[in-house]
């Protein structure tokens, strides 16, 4: 009997076992099955070739740069303050594009969006804060802290331990989305409110052009991307809009942003004078390890357990919603890989003094999103699914750096613009917000979805007890930091013990019931080729 059918119980029972999870057992079971099953000949072929030549490579390509580039160097910004540049922007920007793009290559999910997030930073921010406390120096404690990192992370690949996933299901899926996503929208309005102090002069119409042009690229982005539900030009031209949504707004605000500049108030642009392939403290790129004390690598290999927890949770919740059977991902899903490639990244980045990096929300889904394709009646009819469109994406952060002056064009406004715009997407995206929205509404009009047949008093309480474990991600966020990933696995005996006990199980299946997978099919030239792979790689397992 597979790992996945263990448990006994209703509860456990109920709770289905993800494509791409199944217990393989053996030394590195899953890892052989994820890279024999995705790394055939017809699935490389369309990667790079049938797949690839797709319009929706120039503009998934262009929202993954954009999207990503401008959350990095808002992180990248924040790090060099508080570590009071001892690690910046060009670190971040550098593992973001070769992680990325050598994760195009490798990886068995390519889509799935890689960066170092907010989460990493405050790791490496608490890491740096430790350092100090125990006089220990910095980058030998970061590196050999990346090594176990990478090590433990392995470990979790190697014997499947990321099956355990499985019982994150939607409601903590949609806590964490939610979250996240007003993670960001905080992080978008903070550095507006912090970009209106740099001037004293006219200060007041200084604050309004801020507002004014943050809030604008975020509007019109949200309503590009959400054009195809107007009846707004033609089917092509809409479809073209809501493709280019991000970079369209990003360049718009770039014309407005050197008007304003030239003719009426000065506006502050992405200062590109030590952006490049430098480190932003003066050292040497190689980390020497043997300049710590034997304290300082045990103090990594215990500082690394709580980073790896962290990784388990946001790696693996990025990687199962970017693949949900309603995203009409056709190649198949993929966790253990996926989780071996972060290991190495992991491992041999901070030794030349780079952030880790994990799969990033809501990046990940979003991406997916983007290179969906719709039919006129906006129901997906499948996923572009290529190693080009991402490879591009990564590869424009390095041109960023190969040209900084090319940045010197944007203003500061886009990167929060883009901030709140994605934050927007993703918490407005979930179900949780759906059912918001019903504290607002008529109690007369009737509701929509899979819970409509409930009373709505059952269905706000439902709503009212995910919105609370929200504010508790932000209280243990703000107040136990490297804490945070152990609320998050809270979250699971939540589901399964307590809400039980409020509710009926028939009633939280219906609260929790998420869209249909999507019905594509997969080529007939793909299919053999891959079925039979991945029976020759399974004949002669033993099933635990």
């Amino acid at each position: 009997m597979g790992f996945c059918s263990f448990a006994k119980g209703r509860d456990d029972e109920s709770v289905p076992c993800p494509d791409g999870l199944k217990f393989v057992g053996g030394f590195c079971g899953g890892l052989r099955r994820d890279y024999v099953k995705r790394f055939n000949a017809a699935y490389l072929k369309s990667d790079w070739f049938s797949d690839a030549i797709s319009a929706k490579t120039l503009s998934g390509a262009l929202f993954l740069f954009f999207a990503t580039f401008t959350s990095t160097i808002a992180l990248g910004k924040h790090i060099n303050d508080v570590t009071h540049g001892v690690i910046g922007i060009n670190e971040y920007l550098i593992m973001n594009s070769f992680s990325g793009m050598l994760h195009s290559v490798i990886g068995t999910q390519p889509l799935l969006v890689l960066r170092p997030t907010g989460p990493i930073t405050l790791l490496l921010e608490k890491l740096h804060e430790t350092s100090e406390w125990l006089s220990l120096p910095f980058w030998p404690l970061l590196a050999w802290t990346g090594i176990f990192v990478g090590f433990y992370m392995f470990l979790v690949a190697a014997f499947e331990l990321s099956v355990c996933i499985k019982y994150v299901t939607s409601f903590t899926e949609n806590i964490f989305a939610m979250f996240i996503g007003t993670v960001y929208i905080n992080d978008g309005i903070q550095g507006m409110i912090r970009l209106w102090g740099t001037e004293t002069a006219n200060l007041e119409a200084r604050k309004l052009m801020v507002v004014n042009l943050t809030v604008g690229c975020t509007l019109l982005a949200l309503y590009l991307s959400n054009i195809g539900n107007t009846a707004w030009g033609t089917y092509c031209i809409r479809r073209l809009l809501g493709d280019y949504a991000l970079t369209i707004s990003i360049f718009i605000l770039a014309i407005v942003a050197a008007i304003l500049d030239a003719n009426f108030f000065s506006v502050n642009f992405i200062a590109s004078e030590s952006l490049g392939f430098s480190t932003t403290e003066v050292r040497p790129w190689t980390t020497d390890l043997t300049n710590i004390p034997p304290e300082g690598i045990l103090a990594g290999a215990v500082a690394a357990i709580p980073i790896v927890l962290f990784f388990y949770l946001d790696q693996n919740i990025s990687s199962i919603m970017c693949q949900k059977p309603d995203m009409c991902i056709k190649k198949g899903a993929y966790f253990h890989s996926s989780f071996a490639c972060m290991a190495l990244f992991n491992l041999l980045g901070p030794i030349w003094g780079l952030p880790f990096v994990t799969g990033s929300l809501p990046h990940s889904p979003q991406f997916v999103h983007a290179m969906t394709q719709v039919d006129k009646n906006h129901k997906p009819i499948g996923v572009v699914e290529n190693r080009v469109a991402p490879f591009i994406g990564y590869g424009l952060m390095a041109v960023a750096l190969l040209f900084p002056g090319l940045m010197s064009l944007l203003p500061e406004t886009a990167v929060f613009g883009a901030l709140i715009f994605v934050g927007l997407k993703a918490a407005l995206g979930t179900q949780l917000w759906e059912r918001i929205l019903l504290f607002f509404t008529d109690p007369e009009e009737p509701m929509r979805g899979g819970y409509s047949h409930l009373s709505r008093k059952t269905v706000l309480l439902f709503t009212a007890i995910q919105i609370l474990l929200v504010v508790g991600c932000w209280i243990c966020n703000i107040y136990i930091g490297l804490g945070f990933p152990i609320f998050v696995v809270s979250l699971v005996p939540i589901r399964f013990k307590i809400l039980p006990c409020i509710f009926s199980h028939e009633d939280i299946d219906a609260l929790l019931a998420e869209d249909p997978a999507c019905e594509v099919d997969v080529p007939e030239e793909n299919e053999p080729e891959a079925e039979d792979a991945e029976k020759a790689h399974v004949q002669g397992d033993l099933e635990i």
